[in-house]
């Protein structure tokens, strides 16, 4: 009985349940440097080639954003990548009392980083896509508004359709009236341009 509790007493947990590894894997399925703890952000500075960043918050905020999540975060841990960092004789020593070296939990890094990889490079393409595309709308709002179409109905000539003013002339007056560009004969806007239905309005509603 008690040599039965010897031997399960000297098994040693796998790799990837020791907490610095389980805390990295969940920083690359969240793709979210946010999750490091203090273990991790040690190990990551002194065995993994990565700098202080001043502290935790720093290096948090250096890799937060996604082009650095995936262009150099990631990179440290991936074996065809220019910022590999790979594993030096002063790995091989035990890292605290796991049972297993700091080279062994270096490889257990690069094994998620290597499952992941394809994936992380694909959400940060959409993530910087998406940060682009609302810069440009906000831009776009800023220095050239969407044009607003009126939506005309002729009596005359039956034709429903819609108007756009690409630009208005120095000699522009609102006279309350449109010629219909199909038939000719004029349209009243009544109550002028305020009461007119745009196009926008009308397809909301």
């Amino acid at each position: 009985m008690e040599q039965s509790i010897s031997k399960n007493s000297d098994k040693k947990a796998a790799v990837t349940d020791l907490p610095v590894v389980r805390n990295f894997k969940k920083v690359i399925g969240a793709r979210d440097i946010i999750h490091m703890n203090h273990e991790l952000y040690r190990f990551l500075n002194l065995h993994c080639g990565f700098i202080a960043h001043f502290d935790i918050n720093g290096f948090k905020a250096a890799y937060s954003d996604p082009g650095n999540f995936e262009g150099v975060f990631i990179r440290h841990f991936d074996r065809d990548h220019r910022y590999f960092s790979g594993i030096y004789r002063c790995h091989e020593e035990p890292y605290k009392d796991t049972g297993y070296t700091k080279a062994e939990i270096k490889e257990a890094f690069f094994r998620i980083v290597d499952a992941e990889k394809g994936a992380i490079e694909r959400w940060a393409r959409l993530k910087q896509k998406a940060a682009r595309q609302a810069v440009y709308l906000g831009l776009k709002q800023e220095f050239a508004p969407e044009e607003r179409g009126i939506a005309l109905n002729c009596d005359a000539c039956g034709t429903v359709y819609e108007l756009k003013v690409k630009l208005e002339g120095r000699a522009y007056s609102d006279f309350r009236i449109i010629c219909c560009v199909f038939c000719g004969r004029q349209i009243k806007l009544q109550g002028g341009e305020a009461d007119v239905e745009y196009a926008g309005q009308r397809k909301a509603g």
